[in-house]
C-alpha cells in the first residue's frame, strides 16, 4: 500500500500542476484575445475614432478571428483531455499564423513560445498526435459546405496576399498594419475549422458552433458596411456568409442529435426470463437466465 502511494503521489502532483498551468495559459490568452478585439472594435464603431475609419472590416475581422481562437480556448477550459480536436486547430492555427505574419513581422515568431507551452501543458499531449477516435463518420455535408468555402474565399485569399506583399512596398495603410495578410489567414482558418469539425473527432461540435458564429457575425458587419470598405464582403456576400454560418451551426447540431439518438436505441436488454422445469430424475429444478441485445 505504501509503495503504492509512493509512486503514485508525484505523478498525480504532476497531473494536477499541469492542468492549472493549462487552465491559467488558456484563460490568459482568451482574455488577451478578446480584450485587444473588444478594445479595437469599441474605438472603431462606439467611439467612431476617424483614424479607424477606413479599417472598419479589417478591425471586425479581428473580432471575428478572436470569436473562432478564444471561442476555442474557452471551451477547452472543461474538460479539454475530452476534446482533442479543439486542441489541434488551435495549435495548426497558431502555426498558420505564425508562418503567414513572419513574412511581413519577424515578432510574430513569438507564437512559437506561445504555442510551445499550450502542448506543454495540454493534459493529453499524445492526443494532439492522433486523427482518432471519431464519434461518427465523417458528415459529409459539413465536410462539402467546408470545401464550397474554401472554393469561395482562396482567391479572395490570394488576392490579399498579394494586396500585402505590394502594399508593404508602396506604404499602404492596411498593408503595414497586416490587415491584408491578417485577412487572408482568417479565412485560411475558418476553412480549416470547417474541415476539421466534419471529422466528428472528440470537440467537433463546439467547433462547428463557433466556426458557424463567426460566419453569421462576418456577414451580419459585411451587410452593414456593404461594398464601402477595403476588403469587404460586400452585401451580398454578407448575406451568403450568414446562410453559411446558420448552416454550419444547424447541421451541427443535427448530426449531434442523431449520433445520440443512434447510440440511445444502439441496444436494449431482455427481462430476466425464469424456467422452472418439472422434476426430473433426479429433481432438479433448472433456472435459465436470458440476456438479449436487439439492435434497433
Amino acid at each position: 500500500m505504501s509503495l503504492t502511494k509512493t509512486h503514485t503521489t508525484p505523478i498525480t502532483s504532476s497531473k494536477n500542476w499541469r492542468a492549472k498551468g493549462f487552465t491559467l495559459i488558456t484563460s490568459l490568452l482568451a482574455l488577451a484575445l478578446m480584450a485587444a478585439a473588444g478594445y479595437e472594435f469599441f474605438n472603431a464603431w462606439i467611439l467612431r475614432d476617424a483614424a479607424d475609419g477606413p479599417h472598419l472590416w479589417h478591425i471586425s475581422e479581428l473580432v471575428g478571428l478572436a470569436i473562432l481562437l478564444a471561442g476555442t480556448l474557452l471551451a477547452l477550459l472543461r474538460r479539454p483531455e475530452k476534446k482533442p480536436l479543439l486542441a489541434q486547430f488551435l495549435v495548426l492555427s497558431m502555426v498558420i499564423l505564425a508562418v503567414g505574419v513572419m513574412f511581413f513581422e519577424i515578432k510574430a515568431a513569438a507564437l512559437f513560445i506561445v504555442m510551445g507551452l499550450f502542448v506543454a501543458t495540454y493534459p493529453a499531449t499524445r492526443a494532439l498526435l492522433s486523427i482518432s477516435p471519431r464519434e461518427g463518420r465523417v458528415s459529409k455535408v459539413v465536410l462539402v459546405l467546408s470545401l464550397l468555402m474554401g472554393v469561395f474565399l482562396a482567391p479572395v485569399a490570394i488576392k490579399e496576399i498579394n494586396w500585402q506583399i505590394i502594399g508593404m512596398t508602396e506604404n499602404d495603410m492596411h498593408a503595414l498594419d497586416f490587415h491584408w495578410i491578417g485577412s487572408a489567414l482568417l479565412m485560411v482558418l475558418l476553412v480549416l475549422a470547417g474541415v476539421l469539425s466534419s471529422t466528428k473527432r472528440p470537440g467537433w461540435m463546439e467547433l462547428g458552433i463557433i466556426t458557424g458564429v463567426t460566419y453569421s457575425f462576418l456577414g451580419v458587419i459585411a451587410m452593414i458596411l456593404q461594398d464601402g470598405y477595403a476588403g469587404s464582403w460586400s452585401g451580398g456576400g454578407g448575406l451568403f456568409a450568414i446562410v453559411v454560418g446558420v448552416w454550419y451551426i444547424l447541421f451541427t447540431i443535427l448530426e449531434a442529435q442523431k449520433m445520440k439518438a443512434a447510440k440511445g436505441g444502439a441496444s436494449v436488454t431482455a427481462p430476466h426470463v425464469r424456467h422452472i422445469f418439472p422434476q426430473g430424475s433426479e429433481g432438479e429444478t433448472i433456472e435459465r437466465n436470458t440476456q438479449q441485445l436487439v439492435k434497433v
